[in-house]
């Protein structure tokens, strides 16, 4: 950790699905073991009160979701009423990103504080251990949408990238000066190219699937990218999220402009995209969710009912509009609005009643 982000967990509470590399990197750097990070004590199998760091939904599946946190991973198949625990593998572990294979949706890939897994249909299992890879914090993942077996790893040591489902992976670092990577986007239309955000380094684009990297940040105000986001209705705009407000771009990352105006908090962590409504976005920050009807020109406060502020991951479901799911440094929580009103996604009576075992 360089200290771009201050001094790291004391400051910033948790990490975010994208930041999570940067923020669990500080609190490694202060000496913390991942089992001092993720704390693992006898808790309610779910995402209920812990720190949230990646969520994915099925788009395939109405209803499933993942949650990633300080201390494990999580699946649901009712909408987060309840939840189980993904796999017992990752029981304690900092989980800061997860990504779901369209053409199997049973595949799940997760990305951790040592290296990342591949969670199928027949069993879980740790990949890319005989590479370097095998020992970073994984934060950001991204799949072909062409080609599912094409896999691409954000680490805080560079891009890697697999073409066999992970059975060998290769380093992409050419031209990315800084490979602290925060964020991967792929571009829906032309999934040879590709952006990847960096802590420190702004944004940088591939149009050759990683094998070579171009700075792409013309005027960003801050070269500490926490995220960014793709319109699928139109990739060549693009908002990155940096920890000085939103910034949208309109010629595929040539250029960028201020998108934060009515932005109370610059510190935006995360950013959705309404999936039928593209000029919808929301952003989730350390004081919130805001939204935006007009592609980031202007933006409102769209909070009620989310009692934890500090939120860390936003993802719509693609499957039902104006369904979305926040993730905090304390919970879950979900809105069927549009953001209009939030409620925490709690454990049920059933599920605080005592099981065999307990």
């Amino acid at each position: 950790m360089t200290g771009e982000l201050g001094s790291g967990l004391g400051r910033f509470r948790v990490a975010a699905r994208g930041a999570a590399g940067i923020l669990l990197a500080a609190a490694l750097g202060a000496g913390l073991s991942l089992g001092e990070v993720a704390k693992p004590k006898r808790r309610p199998v779910g995402p209920y009160g812990r720190a949230v760091m990646a969520v994915a939904v099925d788009p395939m599946s109405a209803g499933t979701l993942y949650a990633g946190t300080g201390g494990g991973a999580f699946q649901s198949a009712d909408g987060g009423a309840t939840w189980t625990a993904l796999d017992p593998t990752f029981v304690g572990m900092p989980v800061g990103a997860l990504a779901i294979d369209r053409s199997t949706p049973s595949t799940v890939w997760v990305g951790t504080g040592v290296g990342i897994f591949k969670k199928t249909a027949d069993g879980t299992r740790r990949i890319a251990l005989n590479t370097e890879m095998g020992g970073l914090f994984v934060g950001a993942i991204a799949i072909d949408p062409s080609a599912s077996a094409t896999v691409y790893a954000g680490t805080g040591g560079g891009v890697f990238k697999s073409t066999d489902g992970g059975e060998r992976w290769a380093e992409m670092d050419r031209g990315l000066t800084n490979q602290f990577v925060t964020t991967l986007a792929i571009d829906p239309s032309a999934p040879a190219t590709l952006y990847a955000a960096t802590n420190g380094g702004g944004v940088f684009k591939s149009v050759d699937g990683g094998a070579n990297w171009k700075a792409s940040s013309d005027g960003l105000k801050s070269a500490i990218v926490l995220a960014l986001t793709i319109d699928p209705k139109s990739p060549t705009t693009l908002y990155a999220q940096t920890v000085e407000g939103v910034f949208r771009s309109s010629d595929a990352g040539k250029s960028w402009i201020p998108a934060s105006n009515g932005l109370s908090s610059r510190f935006a962590l995360s950013l959705a995209i309404d999936p039928t409504t593209s000029a919808t976005l929301y952003a989730g920050t350390a004081s919130g969710v805001f939204r935006s009807a007009d592609g980031g020109s202007s933006w409102t406060l769209a909070s009620v009912g989310l009692t934890n502020q500090f939120v860390t991951v936003l993802v719509a479901d693609p499957s039902a509009p104006g369904t979305l799911y926040a993730g905090t440094d304390g919970g879950l929580f979900k809105t069927t609005s549009g953001g209009s009103s939030w409620v925490e996604l709690k454990r049920s009576n059933d599920e605080r009643r005592p099981r065999a075992g307990d």
